[in-house]
């Protein structure tokens, strides 16, 4: 057994200890946590470290296949032009090349005190990776295309999908992006996930062009997609934004985890919480920044706070797998904003969205949710700062 302590703990489902001290066994699990209200009386096997310690971080949304493309595409490229070089870097994937890449960055995402991740997956690339590591995988097997052949691309993605659950990796087959699916796969999508209950996400609203391409088949993306040799000929604007084009192709029932909603208003936010019983929005704040230069609207999500996790997307578009940059980074563009609620986005919230709360995202007698410390943080005005840093206990 493990007596930990630090001049605050925050378990997240309670107000912080100070001075409180966590016990845990050889495998991380949470035996006891005490409020000494500020009095070590028993400092038996003690350690006391500076700093504050909390829950393990839920990363909602990475496409970890991707971790061979770290530093290759340019910042500011846009939706359009990041997904036309997306295409061109992806070509050049190798099993071995991300493998390597894949195995490095999942190690360091345990070293960054994540936990748990909602990670893309378009190929069978990662499924060794996660199938060997301590850190738990949702992993959302992504499907597209605006043809014809819905049954096809159903089909490989069911195939997709047992080559993971036989690796007994939790999965699901969901959509890309409203913009990337016709209506005939949505619902071939959306059949599947209420049979089976499953947890959904799609990217949303990532940039403005996919509103134009929805309002009249115009825009930058429509001119990336003509580029890339895509055939546009029999898919049909709606009039409407992207959101409200295919919000009757997404479950009601069904957890669905939206992903950057970088350009959504605050109407469309109030209408998923009223149309869906159980939304969540991803915000990954660095890779919008790496790919629009522009940063989430947070103060849009503000009353649905229970409702936000975090991101970091890929190493395509991003330059780490933390957690913490990502909260740094809202910490710095949105200073009101309080540690403890920005502590509940990076913890609790996303381990409701990946169905894995009975485990993770919070420190509670019982649950084995990782242990982290982070360090040169100002209590003064409790809050992380730019030089915080993450230590690992379990």
């Amino acid at each position: 057994m493990r007596r930990i302590a630090a001049n605050y703990i925050f378990p997240v489902n309670k107000p912080p200890l100070k001075n409180g001290i966590v016990e845990i066994d050889h495998n991380g699990a949470v035996l006891n946590l005490i409020d000494t209200k500020g009095d070590f009386t028993e400092s038996r096997n003690l350690e006391f470290y500076n700093g504050v310690i909390v829950p393990g971080f839920v990363n909602t949304h990475c496409h970890l296949e991707l971790s061979d493309l770290k530093g290759k595409l340019k910042q500011g490229l846009t939706h359009p032009g990041f997904i036309q070089e997306m295409v061109k870097f992806k070509k050049s994937h190798t099993i071995e090349s991300t493998n390597k890449t894949a195995f490095l960055e999942d190690d360091l995402m345990k070293r960054n005190g994540i936990v748990a991740v909602g990670d893309i997956a378009n190929t069978e690339l990662t499924i060794e990776v996660k199938h060997k590591s301590n850190i738990y995988y949702y992993t959302f097997i992504e499907v597209m295309g605006l043809s014809n052949n819905s049954e096809k691309i159903i089909i490989n993605g069911l195939d997709l999908l047992k080559k993971y659950q036989s690796n007994k990796l939790s999965s699901s087959i969901v959509p890309h992006a409203p913009f990337s699916v016709s209506p005939e796969l949505f619902e071939r999508i959306k059949s599947l996930a209420i049979q089976t209950n499953s947890i959904q996400s799609i990217h949303n609203q990532e940039s403005d062009s996919e509103n134009q391409m929805f309002g009249s088949k115009q825009g930058k993306l429509v001119d990336a997609f003509l580029t890339l040799g895509i055939n546009l000929d029999n898919w049909k604007a709606t009039g409407k934004n992207s959101l409200e084009s295919v919000i009757d192709f997404l479950p009601n029932n069904n957890t669905i985890l939206f992903v950057h909603n970088l350009y959504s208003s605050k109407n469309e936010i109030e209408k998923i919480c009223k149309t869906f019983k159980n939304p969540f929005f991803v915000l990954c704040p660095n890779s919008n920044y790496f790919i629009e230069s522009k940063y989430p609207d947070i103060e849009l999500f503000m009353n649905y706070s229970d409702k936000i996790t975090l991101g970091t997307d890929s190493l395509a578009s991003n330059t780490s797998l933390s957690i913490l940059d990502e909260m740094k980074t809202i910490k710095n563009i949105n200073s009101d904003i309080s540690f403890e609620t920005l502590l509940s986005w990076a913890t609790i919230n996303g381990a409701k969205a990946l169905k894995c709360d009975n485990k993770y995202g919070s420190i509670e007698i019982g649950k084995q949710p990782g242990i982290n410390l982070i360090s040169d943080f100002d209590f003064t005005k409790m809050q992380i700062t730019d030089k915080s840093s993450i230590k690992v206990f379990a």
